[in-house]
């Protein structure tokens, strides 16, 4: 009774800040409360009943999953300085497999500084904690990983419409689970470019980004079959295009250069590319389109990077002012480069997914929404029981102070 007198205490009291704070327009404090629940009828990704019982002693891989989530942000705003620290916690109640029941949490510090009307930039840190998922896993372990994350960046308006761009970033990744922290990773990032944007919309962009990538926890075979260090090499353009008032069309292409290191496992040079359309086709409803090809590094299992190929569809309809209904399908190809348990045969483990999402989202309040989600995949892999197929419900309920 007293813990939650206090926690009532604790809350308004950020809510009466906040209001007096907002009126001095200096300080901004925004709380949040939210609750979800959701039924996942395959949690750990199963790609039978057979298999799921195999692994539980039972058929039955289905869960309800409730979580409450608390968090607050603030705004400090200092002549031209923005400051904004914000921190959340939830807890998450598995009603089956209990021991998944975990808490999560994040926080995180910006400072987006500006010099003058022409230099400005972001130096932020962000920690978060949470379940990792079980998409490419099968253990039905409870493994919460750490991912911490530090950048620092600098933009320069050389003229009205070109700006010069600087980053640099560093990603770690840990896992609680012993068994997993094979996957641990650090990831140092340095990107440079240069900008072009007009009024009409039109953008253009040339950088170059290096990701240098360490698994410090690689010992013995899995460190001389995968190695521990690898480069990525990106030279990247981007281009946007406004034609109308209601299209807009973008790119990104990049030559992609894949190194490894200590690395029996061959390297990986080629492109990766993103199109997409954006198109209002009424006053309610609008359109995206997109078709890509992709590399990007997997965290749970011991291939380092998967190369995605695919296209997908997210239509939108604002039913009412404060009805929005989406709907979306997308089909995609996974090789995973030089992937466990298939390698061997120099064959590289090939996926192919259909993910469908459905959701409807009211706004009753300005503060307050609804969102009730629905969430699907079917998975076929060339690799033994790698694929599965699900279906996710979600209810979640949110309210910002």
């Amino acid at each position: 009774m007293r813990n939650h007198a206090c926690k009532t205490l604790s809350i308004g009291g950020l809510l009466f800040f906040s209001l007096a704070s907002s009126a001095e327009g200096i300080i901004d404090i925004k709380p949040y409360v939210s609750t979800n629940i959701s039924y996942d009828d395959n949690v750990f990704r199963f790609s039978s009943p057979e298999q799921a019982k195999a692994v539980l002693g039972t058929s039955e891989a289905s869960d309800t999953v409730k979580q409450v989530d608390l968090g607050v942000a603030v705004n400090l705003r200092l002549s031209r300085q923005l400051v904004t620290a914000a921190t959340s916690v939830n807890e998450s109640t598995y009603n089956r497999f209990e021991n998944l029941n975990n808490t999560g949490k994040t926080n995180s510090l910006r400072w987006s500084w500006r010099i003058g009307n022409d230099v400005y930039g972001e130096l932020s840190t962000s920690k978060s904690e949470a379940i990792a998922g079980f998409n490419e896993t099968r253990t039905p372990l409870k493994n919460l990983r750490t991912s911490s994350r530090q950048l620092a960046s600098i933009n320069w308006n050389l003229q009205p419409d070109w700006t010069l761009s600087a980053s640099r970033e560093h990603v770690q990744l840990d896992n609680a689970l012993t068994s997993s922290s094979i996957y641990d990773r650090e990831d140092d990032i340095y990107e440079s470019g240069i900008r072009y944007q007009n009024p009409a919309g039109t953008v253009l962009g040339l950088s170059y980004r290096i990701a240098d990538s360490m698994y410090p926890n690689r010992t013995g075979f899995t460190q001389s079959i995968f190695g521990n260090e690898s480069t990525q090499k990106d030279i990247i353009v981007s281009a946007a295009w406004v034609p109308t008032g209601k299209t807009r069309i973008s790119t990104r292409v990049s030559r992609v250069s894949l190194d490894r290191k200590d690395s029996s496992q061959r390297d990986f040079n080629g492109f990766s590319q993103r199109w997409m359309l954006d198109e209002s086709l009424t006053g309610k409803t609008s359109v995206n389109l997109a078709a890509y090809q992709e590399v990007s590094p997997v965290d749970d299992v011991l291939s380092t990077y998967v190369k995605i190929k695919g296209w997908s569809i997210n239509p939108t309809w604002d039913a009412t002012s404060k009805i929005r209904v989406r709907t979306g399908f997308s089909y995609e190809e996974r090789t995973y480069l030089g992937s466990a348990g298939i390698s061997f045969n120099n064959i590289d483990r090939y996926d192919e997914s259909k993910l469908y999402n459905f959701s409807v989202i009211y706004a009753p309040t300005f503060r307050s929404l609804v969102q009730l989600q629905y969430q699907g995949e079917k998975r076929t892999s060339n690799s033994g029981n790698e694929g599965y197929q699900f279906n996710n419900l979600n209810l979640s309920l949110r309210y910002d102070y």
